[in-house]
């Protein structure tokens, strides 16, 4: 089965359903048959700059050893079987997007947590960056690709 985009929300899926006006994914369809009773949507533009960012680090950093800068992958949904085993194998909620395990300026660490324009931390990432913070690592919110490479270039020097 291949995949089709959905004309509402321009994703990519093989969940689709066809309509008088195109192809629609079930979560939208769902949400507008029944507002109250749809799934969240989870915007996936924090991915998208995070997906970006890691595709211009290897341009803007070619000898930043690759092993040292990752994602945790830590967002999305999961089924309550893959949830209950990834906590049991030590998946902590609100850590932050990614970290780069070099000590530089005095600190531990750099953690980036990627947030869109209006998105906002939960509490458990508000608890994350108290506790890298208290432990000397650096922690920096980020809105874009370009704001993430200056932090990293910052960070770096």
């Amino acid at each position: 089965m291949s995949l089709t985009t959905c004309i509402k929300c321009r994703r990519s899926t093989k969940s689709v359903l066809e309509t008088e006006t195109g192809t629609v994914c079930f979560t939208c369809f769902s949400s507008s048959k029944d507002p109250l009773k749809a799934k969240r949507v989870i915007s996936h533009n924090e991915a998208d700059i995070q997906s970006e960012f890691f595709e211009k680090v290897k341009l803007f950093f070619p000898k930043l050893p690759d092993k040292l800068i990752f994602a945790i992958p830590n967002g999305g949904s999961r089924n309550p079987i893959e949830a209950r085993n990834l906590k049991s194998q030590g998946v902590k909620s609100g850590v932050s997007d990614v970290i780069l395990l070099i000590p530089k300026k005095g600190f531990a660490s750099l953690c980036l947590e990627f947030k869109i324009d209006k998105g906002k931390q939960s509490d458990e990432q508000k608890e994350f960056q108290r506790q890298a913070e208290a432990c000397g690592s650096k922690y920096v919110i980020v809105r874009s690709v370009g704001s993430a490479i200056e932090t990293v270039k910052e960070y770096l020097k």
